[in-house]
């Protein structure tokens, strides 16, 4: 025979149990449904940029919104050969390079790191800024403040900087 404060724990276990988890479960959904714009915002500017271009294989995905709302990817043709893709929704403008003439992602990383040490990168990302495809740089220093540089894509420039947010 069980004893009355037994059940009670065994009770009180189940619901905790219980509320964990429908918790995990809500979290799993809420975190699934916030990356979905996201998921579809991709898979659209790769059906475009497969429908349009000479763009076979997408190796990377890129989201810029200075002011401008922008999508962008980098990817290869059949031969191999880099080109950049960038796609406003607002407009429905799109605009696709050649890697040959812009700079590459890579090019932009090492530049910031020459001409800001000590920073640390957090992410690059391709997009449209004042009417031209660019890079934005986000980084943080040792303090924990952020700082965004945005180089002209065509040129390799940096043609603004935002420091210490």
């Amino acid at each position: 025979m069980i004893k009355e404060d037994t059940r009670q724990t065994i009770k009180f276990v189940i619901w905790v149990l219980v509320i964990a988890i429908v918790g995990y479960i809500a979290s799993v959904v809420i975190f699934y449904r916030a990356g979905t714009p996201s998921r579809s915002n991709d898979q659209q500017i790769r059906q475009i940029a497969m429908q349009k271009t000479p763009i076979k294989n997408i190796q990377t995905y890129y989201h810029l919104d200075r002011g401008v709302n922008s999508y962008s990817l980098k990817g290869t043709n059949a031969k191999g050969k880099d080109y950049y893709f960038i796609y406003l929704p607002k407009t429905k403008k799109a605009y696709l390079y050649q890697g040959t003439k812009g700079v590459s992602e890579s090019a932009v990383r090492k530049t910031y790191n020459a001409d800001h040490p000590g920073l640390k990168i957090n992410g690059v990302n391709l997009g449209w800024y004042q009417s031209k495809p660019v890079w934005e740089v986000a980084s943080t220093d040792k303090s924990g403040n952020y700082n965004f540089s945005i180089y002209d894509f065509k040129t390799g420039k940096e043609i603004n900087e935002v420091a210490n947010l």
